[in-house]
């Protein structure tokens, strides 16, 4: 019984999230669905993470295990033939048995996507958020230093079980700036990356609230600092930025012994 690992994207507008909920459209369940067409099975599914409504996924590992043995392109262009328009698979891998998409995954990357300008941005409405700019990047970038590391970090978000560590190891924060275009038509855009072994609820969000209120000027690295390592509770003065600028980006695995067999 052979195991595939699947990596999807998805516009997360129109789905209540990843995880399957009764009476809404959720991206588990339209990709249950499609699975079970094309292969007539109804696995158990892993995923590296369960994504927020609204919150967009580019490299979200899925795995399952099949009775039946496909060859990865032929399930990939299968699923993706049965898929709605705001969900595909973009690639898919043979695994050895037991792999956990989540269990197994050691960094995983967030990135947000914020629009800086007075006004509304109909066509960045549906992925990023829109801040009034510009962006003190520099006194952002001095916050974001805080974050690195291994770090209780309970005021920015809540641990998927109840009683769960709120400890989590940052490994590199980034925020960039783009100017696209010139003159009236430019779109400056700021990206917040963040690599991570895992993520709290909500806590890609809290960043980048917390990150965007001190970019505006309206807090200070230090303020930021402070909420590391000390909190008890989800801190109230850490806004939480809206889902829709939210994409989760990617998973690393470990190399398997197929992969370094490949790589001879």
């Amino acid at each position: 019984m052979p195991t595939y690992s699947l990596t999807l994207e998805y516009d997360g507008t129109d789905f209540a999230g990843w995880q399957i909920q009764p009476s809404v459209r959720t991206a588990m369940g339209v990709f249950s669905d499609a699975l079970s067409t094309v292969t007539t099975e109804s696995p158990a599914l892993t995923a590296a993470g369960r994504t927020d409504s609204g919150t967009h996924a580019h490299g979200q590992v899925v795995g399952c295990t099949l009775s039946r043995a496909w060859a990865p392109d032929e399930l990939r262009n299968a699923l993706n033939a049965t898929l709605p328009a705001d969900l595909a698979v973009r690639s898919v891998a043979l695994q050895g048995d037991g792999f956990h998409a989540r269990r197994d995954a050691v960094e995983r990357t967030y990135r947000y996507l914020v629009v800086c300008r007075d006004g509304r941005s109909p066509v960045m409405r549906r992925n990023a958020w829109i801040v009034r700019g510009p962006l003190d990047l520099d006194a952002m970038r001095e916050a974001a230093a805080s974050l690195v590391g291994a770090h209780d970090f309970v005021a920015f978000g809540s641990p998927p079980r109840i009683g769960g560590s709120t400890v989590r190891h940052i490994a590199s924060v980034s925020i960039e700036r783009n100017l696209l275009g010139s003159g009236e038509a430019v779109l400056e855009t700021v990206a917040i990356t963040v690599c991570a072994d895992a993520f709290l609820r909500g806590m890609m969000r809290s960043f980048t609230g917390a990150l965007v209120k001190i970019g505006q000027g309206r807090a200070t690295p230090a303020w930021l600092a402070s909420l590391v390592d000390t909190a008890t509770v989800r801190d109230p003065s850490v806004s939480v930025a809206p889902a829709r600028g939210l994409h989760q980006w990617s998973v690393r695995y470990e190399p398997t012994a197929t992969d370094q067999e490949l790589a001879a």
